[in-house]
């Protein structure tokens, strides 16, 4: 069980993502959004993969890579911060990342299963960690957080983008 972290132990800014998650365990969390893409990801439509709501906006599939990207990124931070690496890790230009992937030339399916395995894996990976690791913290893009907090913001981002997707993709 990883229980709830503390708001003094990540920024203000990321209580967005962390107050999404119902559940008061990370892994529980993580665990029911591997069963929540898939179902969402079956709601759309294969014309609509490419589709962006707005100009300049990110097409479903980009933020469905946004979504695997960013949980790789948090995912290192996560093992970096809990085996003590105090090395300062850099940020990272979601708008570059997003640009630079290729998304629209993957299948949205594929996409659906290369988040499923990775997840699973982060799910093994965290659930190793002990409560000295979970509260071990590091410095992330000029924020101090511990693993607990990454790993809540790993379950609130997909929460958040999915809620984007049914919000203004899907309508």
């Amino acid at each position: 069980m990883i229980k709830r972290p503390l708001p003094a132990d990540h920024p203000a800014y990321y209580e967005t993502y962390i107050k999404l998650v119902k559940e008061d365990d990370a892994l529980k969390a993580l665990d029911n959004g591997i069963f929540k893409m898939p179902a969402l990801l079956s709601e759309i439509d294969e014309e609509k993969e490419d589709y962006a709501y707005a100009p300049g906006k990110w097409t479903i599939k980009e933020v469905i890579g946004h979504i695997i990207d960013t949980e790789r990124i948090m995912a290192y931070r996560a093992l970096c911060f809990a085996r003590g690496d105090a090395q300062e890790l850099p940020g990272f230009d979601e708008n570059s990342y997003v640009k630079n992937a290729n998304f629209s030339k993957q299948r949205l399916i594929d996409m659906g299963h290369e988040f499923s395995v990775m997840r699973k894996s982060n799910i093994y990976l965290f659930k190793s960690f002990d409560e000295g690791e979970l509260d071990r913290k590091g410095i992330a893009n000029k924020n101090k957080m511990n693993v607990r907090s990454l790993i809540y913001v790993i379950a609130g981002h997909q929460l958040h983008h999915m809620n984007v997707i049914r919000e203004r993709y899907l309508e």
